[in-house]
C-alpha cells in the first residue's frame, strides 16, 4: 500500500547489562564475534554469524530487544502515536543517529533507529 510505514531492515539486537566490557569480552570470545562498533563506554555492537548485537550499559534481563531500520523516525514516532502506542521516553542519541523506544501490547521493548540524524535534528 502507497504510503505505509513499517520498519525495514533489521539493524540490531539490543543487549543490557551492567558491565559492557564483560558482555563484549563474551559476546567476542565465547560466541566468536566481531566486534563493529565501541564509540561509547556505554555501548558497543558486535556481529555475531549475520546478526549485529548491540551492548548497552544497564539493568540486565527482559530478553534481547529488536532494533528496526526507519527513514524517517519522527514520522515513525507519528505512526506509533496514531495507533494509540505508548513511548516510555523520548529520541536518544546513538553512534550515527538517533533511536526511539516503544512496547508492544504484552510490554515487550522493540525500537526503531535511523541513522545520519541527531538529536538537534529532531528538536
Amino acid at each position: 500500500m502507497a504510503g505505509e510505514i513499517r520498519p525495514g531492515l533489521l539493524d540490531h539486537l539490543l543487549v543490557r547489562g551492567p558491565d559492557v566490557t564483560a558482555l563484549k569480552a563474551f559476546y567476542r570470545d565465547v560466541l566468536g564475534g566481531v566486534v563493529v562498533e565501541e564509540a561509547l563506554p556505554h555501548w558497543a555492537r558486535v556481529r555475531v554469524a549475520n546478526i549485529d548485537v548491540g551492548l548497552h550499559a544497564g539493568e540486565p534481563g527482559g530478553g534481547a530487544q529488536p532494533r528496526f531500520r526507519v527513514q524517517s523516525v519522527a514520522m515513525f514516532r507519528a505512526h506509533l502515536q496514531s495507533h494509540g502506542v505508548a513511548i516510555p521516553e523520548g529520541y536518544h542519541a546513538i553512534p550515527g543517529g538517533v533511536e526511539l523506544d516503544f512496547a508492544d501490547p504484552a510490554g515487550n521493548l522493540l525500537g526503531v533507529v535511523q541513522y545520519g540524524v541527531t538529536l538537534a535534528d529532531l528538536a
